[in-house]
C-alpha cells in the first residue's frame, strides 16, 4: 500500500495584495474587491491555503479585507515579495501543495516559480495587464489576467 503524497490535491495561495490592487496602501474596499475578481477567475477549494503579503501599514486594512489567510508582513522594497518568498521556502511548500497560485506580476517571484516548477509543482501566475515582469512571464505559461471581461 502506497502512501498519499501530502501534496496531492492542496493548493496554497501567494498573495501580493498591494500588487494585485495596484497601491501602495490598500483599503478595506479595494482588497475586497480585488479577492472578488480572484475568486472569480482562480479555482478555489475547500482546504486552499492562503499566505498574504503586505507592508506593515497595510497590515489592518488586509487584515479586514481577507479573512482566514496567514498575514506576513515586512516593510521597505520588495517586502511584501521577500516574506512571501521566504515563507514558501521555508516551509516547504513544494513538498506540502501540489499547485501555487502567486499573485502578483513582479518578477522577484521568477526564481521561486522556478524552484517549485523543478520539484513537480504547478505554477499559475495571477495578475493584472501591464504588470507582469518579463522575468516572471517566462518563468512559466500559466497566466491568469484578474482585468480580463468576464464572458457575458
Amino acid at each position: 500500500m502506497s502512501m498519499r503524497s501530502l501534496r496531492d490535491g492542496r493548493a496554497i495561495h501567494l498573495l501580493d495584495i498591494e500588487n494585485l490592487t495596484a497601491s501602495p496602501l490598500p483599503t478595506m474596499a479595494e482588497v475586497e474587491q480585488t479577492m472578488t475578481e480572484y475568486r472569480q477567475r482562480v479555482p478555489v477549494g475547500p482546504l486552499d491555503q492562503f499566505v498574504v503579503g503586505v507592508n506593515p501599514r497595510s497590515l489592518v486594512e488586509v487584515g479586514r479585507g481577507i479573512r482566514g489567510a496567514q498575514i506576513v508582513t515586512r516593510s521597505g522594497p520588495d517586502g511584501a515579495d521577500s516574506v512571501l518568498t521566504e515563507v514558501a521556502i521555508g516551509d516547504r511548500i513544494d513538498l506540502r501543495f501540489e499547485r501555487v497560485f502567486i499573485g502578483s506580476g513582479d518578477g522577484y517571484f521568477a526564481d521561486l516559480v522556478v524552484w517549485l516548477a523543478t520539484a513537480g509543482v504547478h505554477v499559475t501566475i495571477v495578475t493584472r495587464h501591464g504588470v507582469l515582469s518579463w522575468r516572471l512571464y517566462v518563468a512559466t505559461s500559466d497566466i491568469t489576467y484578474l482585468d480580463t471581461a468576464l464572458a457575458a
